[in-house]
Parts: structure tokens; sequence; C-alpha cells
């Protein structure tokens, strides 16, 4: 009867393994896509970067706008699929435009439009997340209107947030009907091995007794 209970503790434990499973394969797929996203946002900072860097130095005024125009396309990309990742971009970008300042303000002379773009993107806040989407008014100066993409974000989070948590509780309520079920049968099988055990002893005494019988001619 041992074994049975034995069998049934194991078949519950494989039960929660499997659901464990199941709720952490979302968790993770949910980190190799931000991983990815990262990635994808480190490779065009560092072209930007580079591109920025190339316009500078033929100083060419025409190759700088299309340039920033294409940083003020991948901001606005980045946060609406995720302002972490913008900010991040957004930084590395920064932190050249100051680096090479100068070498910025020949190429761009009095053209507004270009000012007007480099101004834009070093006016955007990188300190925090919060602070990013909250510079509506930086945004919009870049013609980027945040608001709808972080309502979006913000909703896809807590979705994806909500279905975890069922998910999570549909995987316990399986494991647990699973162990009770097992935990049954166990016992289920134990009750019929107990009476077939009671069966075979009965027909064994029985047996005795008419082999003791026959053997005393009775």
């Amino acid at each position: 009867m041992k074994k049975f209970f034995m069998m049934a503790i194991a078949v519950a434990a494989m039960t929660f393994a499997s659901c464990g499973n199941k709720t952490e394969k979302p968790v993770e797929e949910a980190i190799d896509s931000v991983a990815v996203l990262a990635e994808e946002a480190n490779a065009a900072a560092e072209d930007a970067i580079s591109q920025l860097s190339a316009t500078l130095e033929q100083k060419d005024a025409s190759a700088l706008q299309t340039a920033l125009e294409a940083i003020k396309a991948k901001v606005a990309e980045f946060i609406a699929v995720n302002p972490g990742i913008a900010k991040e971009y957004i930084s590395k970008v920064q932190n050249f435009l100051k680096e090479n300042a100068e070498a910025v303000k020949a190429v761009v002379g009095t053209n507004a439009t270009i000012s007007g773009l480099v101004d834009g993107i070093a006016a955007l806040p990188t300190e925090s997340v919060e602070a990013l989407t909250g510079a509506t008014d930086a945004l919009k100066a870049l013609g980027i209107d945040a608001s709808n993409f972080v309502k979006d974000a913000a909703s896809d989070a807590v979705d994806a947030a909500a279905d975890a948590v069922e998910g999570a509780k549909d995987a316990a309520a399986g494991a647990v009907d699973a162990a009770g079920k097992a935990v049954d049968n166990a016992k289920d099988a134990a009750s019929n091995a107990v009476e077939g055990a009671k069966d075979a002893a009965g027909k064994a005494v029985d047996n005795a007794a008419d082999a003791t019988k026959k053997a005393l001619g009775i």
C-alpha cells in the first residue's frame, strides 16, 4: 500500500513541475524579446552615430539632416515598442552630439531646420523612462505624439500580466486536480489490492480447511 502512495506523490510532483515549466515559458519568451529589442536598439544607435560621424567629416548639411530625421523616426519607433529601450538609444545619440557639438554647429550653420532637430533630440530627457514618456512637449517638438504609444504599451503590459496570472492559476488548478486524481487512483488501487488479498487469503483458508477435512475423512 505504501508503494501506491509513493507513486501518487511522484505523479503529483511531476505534474507540478510540468505546470511550472508552462508558466515560466511566457516569461522567458518576454525576456528574450526584450533582449532582442535591446540588441536592435544598440545596433541602430551605432549605425546612427556612424552616419552622423560621416556627415560631420564630409561637412554635408543635407546628409546630416537626413541622419537626424532617421534618428527621430527611430525614437518614435522605439518609444512605441519599449520606452526603456528608446531611452538608451536616445542617450547614446545625445552623447555623440554633445561630444561633437562644435563640429555639429559648424555643419548646421544657420539652417534652422537642422538646428531644430539637433536641439529637439538633445532636449529629450533620459534620466528615467517616466521622464521621457512624460516629456510630451519635447516629443511633440520633434513631431512625435507619445501619448498613444505610452497608453498602448501600458495596456499591453497589463494584458500580458493578467494573462500570465490566469495562466498560472489554471496551471495550479490543473496540478491540484491531477494530484487529487493520482491520490484517488492510488487509494482505489490499494483498496483493490487489499480486497484481493483478503479474497485470496479467504480462499486459501477454505482450501486448507477442505484439504484437512478430506485428510480426516470428514
